[in-house]
């Protein structure tokens, strides 16, 4: 009697302990990484092609003249002088041009400087607006500032590059081969753009006419190399240079007529050939553009993930027009930033990311 006691004793106290044990807890899971491939962003120097459609015509003279107002300092042609494409004719003084570089340089390292300015308070009123420490209104102003400060950029830059055109158009070079038929230049002269300096009787030269968008003409520059195919010449393409650009636009489109001028010396270029011209934009310095693969279309907004702290983070920039695999960018992103350009389908901001080379 006492051993069926002492079992059911044991039975009941085994019973009791066993209740203290509670089954483990779900271990957490890890957290879950995408694996991608990123680029970091620099600034550059910028080039767009764009291309338009023309007529093939014939070319038989060249005015000699400029495009910037200066005082001449060399003439290297004479009546008579046989002149092949890309010679040079005429050399401009460039001082004042070196002085309006130098003016137009500093004020795009000035504008920038604001720029960065705008972009630190804009991101710290970012964190405090969002805690209710500062009113909308100074919220929407830091944002407006931001803005007009990234559009300042693109002006400075804009007047550079201009200036920069200007200091290139010093050295005036015949887009054309031929025999100079008139010379009306001395050195010392005080030349502008309306001056006609001279006359060049081209051999062997077409010229195709085309037209350009508003926004494509003051991209371009006299004496600018493109290239032009014609589907009916068998050897395709031919180097062409940038002959006359209009001051004004043709009335019924808007457009600017552009005329190039093309060496036919094979002779299979004809006249009223249609021909597609492809043109280089003038090149911009210190340029930020990213890769056309780090760009994702999410709800019709264009979207960019940066890395950081190995998460991803969506940002929304202000792009220009692409060209080729590339984006220039207007604001929203820097040099030095890491974007992401593979598995973008599978990435959402926060997501935690792993690096894999290109």
């Amino acid at each position: 009697m006492r051993a069926q006691y002492f079992y059911l004793i044991v039975i009941f106290l085994t019973l009791l302990v066993g209740c203290d044990h509670y089954p483990p807890s779900p271990k957490t899971p890890a957290p879950e990484w995408v694996r991608v491939s990123t680029s970091v962003i620099e600034a550059g120097q910028w080039q767009r092609k764009f291309s338009s459609f023309g007529q093939v015509v014939p070319a038989d003279e060249y005015e000699i003249s400029v495009d910037v107002s200066a005082v001449v300092k060399q003439v290297l042609f004479d009546e008579g002088q046989q002149i092949n494409m890309g010679d040079t004719l005429l050399v401009l003084d460039d001082s004042k041009l070196r002085l309006m570089v130098a003016s137009a340089e500093a004020g795009v390292a000035d504008a920038k400087a604001q720029l960065h300015q705008a972009q630190t308070t804009h991101d710290k009123n970012i964190s405090v607006f969002a805690k209710g420490a500062i009113s909308e209104q100074a919220y929407l102003q830091s944002e407006a500032n931001l803005k007009s400060a990234a559009a300042n950029v693109q002006r400075a830059a804009a007047g550079l590059s201009i200036a920069r055109q200007d200091l290139g158009d010093t050295q005036v070079v015949s887009p054309v081969a031929g025999v100079v038929k008139r010379r009306s230049i001395e050195p010392g002269k005080n030349v502008g753009p309306a001056s006609s300096l001279g006359l060049i009787r081209s051999e062997n030269l077409l010229r195709v006419e085309t037209f350009v968008s508003q926004k494509d003409v003051n991209t371009l520059r006299i004496a600018a190399g493109c290239e032009v195919y014609a589907a009916g010449a068998r050897n395709g393409v031919y180097l062409g240079l940038i002959e006359s650009i209009a001051g004004a636009a043709e009335p019924a489109t808007g457009n600017f007529k552009i005329r190039v001028s093309v060496n036919n010396s094979d002779g299979l270029l004809r006249d009223g050939m249609a021909a597609k011209v492809t043109f280089d934009s003038i090149a911009a310095q210190d340029v930020v553009a990213i890769p056309r693969a780090a760009v994702v279309d999410r709800n019709r907004k264009l979207i960019v993930f940066i890395v950081k702290d190995d998460a991803a983070q969506a940002i929304e920039p202000v792009l220009g027009v692409g060209s080729g695999d590339h984006y220039p960018v207007v604001s929203g992103l820097a040099a030095g930033d890491e974007v992401i350009v593979s598995n973008l389908r599978l990435i959402t901001n926060g997501q935690l990311i792993q690096r894999i080379p290109l």
